[in-house]
């Protein structure tokens, strides 16, 4: 991650985007807002355009018009999230990486409260921000509304502590963690938990891994069936599986979280709640899953479930 250090940004907005291009345009026009608030510093917004068919694919001069003049278009022509999230962070020149999805709608203060926090951290961190649904039709799902400050400990699960779309991370602190497994997110071998992954390298490393209830985004993911939810919560296990497999050698405290899990499928099972009562998603789906997920990434083939792009 060399770069040149003349004249560079503050702070380096990364959005990878694949045939979503009002989404994309939408999330512009927001980040165009906030990067003209006051006390915004000076930054760059990277569009990672990731396979794009002919049709949904824009031009820079379209990315420009919508977002903040300093925006670039880089395109990648065949690959997945994770590949496009690391090329990304190859030509962002910014001291901080900020991550959002295009469809994603920030806060007006949310390019200042990076710059806030990354002003008064000191030393390496990872940290994230508030998700709330953008449309009360979609089902509440990917996100996380909590009003208290966290920080990660053991006990909490990894996965979506810190919110893939949203969340920063300095580049000194990204280079000590390395660049995001590229078999993990959408469109690799284990689907998704990319940033998943990412935290649990990151704590390896004794980094502090933050939520912070402002920096916002309004997240508009646009499932409203409990079919598509159980899909993409049968792909979070599967990953959280094969994470599991990848880290538990050197993270034994990932085996309380498979233990809750079993447990709670086994109460489940006799009458206790289930993972989401409000969705109806079952914690049987998720142990399933995980464990299919686990042998997958040791070799061992088991039938897969369903995929979810």
């Amino acid at each position: 991650m060399q770069h040149d250090t003349s004249g560079e940004p503050a702070i380096s907005i990364i959005i990878c985007t694949r045939n979503r291009p009002a989404q994309l345009l939408q999330c512009l026009a927001a980040l165009r807002i906030a990067a003209r608030a006051p006390g915004a510093p000076h930054l760059e917004v990277l569009v990672i355009e990731n396979g794009s068919t002919p049709e949904a694919a824009l031009n820079e001069d379209a990315l420009v018009s919508a977002g903040p003049e300093t925006t670039r278009l880089i395109r990648l022509a065949k690959g997945n999230l994770s590949m496009a999230r690391n090329l990304g962070m190859l030509n962002a020149r910014g001291a901080v990486f900020a991550f959002v999805d295009d469809d994603c709608l920030v806060d007006p203060g949310w390019i200042v409260d990076i710059a806030r926090y990354a002003k008064a951290s000191k030393g390496d961190f990872l940290m994230g921000g508030r998700v709330r649904l953008a449309d009360p039709s979609d089902l509440p799902f990917t996100s996380k509304d909590v009003g208290e400050a966290q920080v990660f400990n053991h006990g909490v699960h990894p996965g979506g502590f810190v919110q893939g779309c949203n969340f920063i991370v300095p580049r000194s602190t990204a280079q000590r963690i390395g660049m995001f497994d590229t078999r993990f997110g959408a469109g690799g071998r284990f689907r998704a938990g990319e940033d998943t992954d990412f935290i649990i390298r990151a704590d390896q490393l004794g980094i502090v891994i933050l939520y912070v209830p402002d920096m916002v985004v309004s997240h508009r993911h646009g499932r409203r069936s409990v079919d598509e939810i159980n899909l993409l919560n049968s792909a979070y296990a599967y990953a959280n599986g094969a994470i599991l497999a990848k880290h538990v050698f050197r993270n034994p405290w990932l085996l309380r979280h498979l233990a809750w899990t079993l447990r709670s499928t086994f109460r489940e099972r006799i009458g206790g709640p289930r993972f989401d009562e409000q969705i109806g998603l079952a914690w049987s789906t998720v142990a399933k899953a995980q464990l299919i997920g686990f042998s997958a990434y040791l070799g061992v083939k088991l039938r897969k479930p369903t995929e979810c792009s």
